[in-house]
């Protein structure tokens, strides 16, 4: 199965199926932030209609992963619900759609040293300060745009212009867990040690994804992130308290 619905002259969405239980909804909105909000908007409203059958959704930048129980809900009729609903414009598609279950975090941050390898690179290619880069991405409140390469993975939207770099040309073996991170146009959070190309900025003093949860995953997408640089002994007190079971992650929220 393979459908393509067009709804103007640059926006394409295409409806796949993914083995026998699942159908893929890619988009092709002439931007990625566009798509991500259509990829949003489409699942929300997926999730609002509570049908039967539907067993996940997966959002990422461009598609979205449906996986169903064909005995319960059948694909034509999953097909073409996804069809009506992707016959809306983006526009009307996102303003019909409430933002619900999203959360807005301030997250303690502790940054490296202006001396860090990552730090001096960014320097030379930005022409900023460390401080300066510091400041400036601790201004923004970001997007949670996705979650992948890795379970959990982080990736944020609206890293300011003037921080936009080049990834590592050769990668890193290891990334240690619970890095943040920029790379091109993009933020992200590590959410375990990984190999990895993007610039270090700091770590979290927690982890961001338990696969033993329900739940593994902290971050959901369109949630809002902001981060707040923290000294070393505060960072450490946090961590400790973290790895005792004894930090209320809740209380990072706004």
């Amino acid at each position: 199965m393979t459908e393509m619905i067009s709804t103007g002259a640059s926006v394409d969405r295409r409806i796949q199926s993914y083995g026998e239980t699942g159908l893929l909804v890619q988009f092709d909105e002439g931007d990625v932030v566009s798509a991500s909000e259509s990829v949003f908007a489409l699942n929300q409203r997926l999730r609002d209609m509570k049908l039967r059958g539907i067993q996940s959704t997966t959002p990422s930048y461009v598609s979205l992963l449906i996986i169903f129980d064909p005995s319960v809900l059948a694909p034509n009729h999953l097909a073409s619900t996804l069809t009506t609903l992707l016959e809306c414009s983006q526009a009307a598609l996102a303003s019909d759609t409430p933002i619900t279950n999203s959360n807005a975090w301030c997250l303690p941050t502790l940054f490296v040293g202006e001396e860090d390898e990552d730090a001096v690179a960014l320097r030379d290619e930005l022409g900023l300060s460390w401080s300066e880069v510091v400041e400036r991405f601790c201004t923004v409140s970001y997007r949670v745009n996705a979650l992948g390469f890795l379970p959990g993975f982080t990736y944020l939207g609206g890293l300011p212009e003037a921080l936009h770099c080049r990834r590592l040309t050769t990668p890193r073996a290891r990334i240690p867990a619970s890095s943040v991170a920029i790379a091109g146009q993009q933020a992200g959070i590590y959410p375990m040690d990984s190999p990895g190309g993007w610039r270090i900025l700091g770590r979290l003093p927690f982890s961001i994804f338990d696969q033993s949860c329900s739940s593994p995953t902290l971050f959901s997408p369109n949630d809002r992130i902001t981060f707040q640089p923290t000294s070393e002994p505060h960072f450490s007190e946090l961590a400790r308290a973290a790895d005792n079971g004894e930090l209320a992650l809740d209380r990072f929220k706004q």
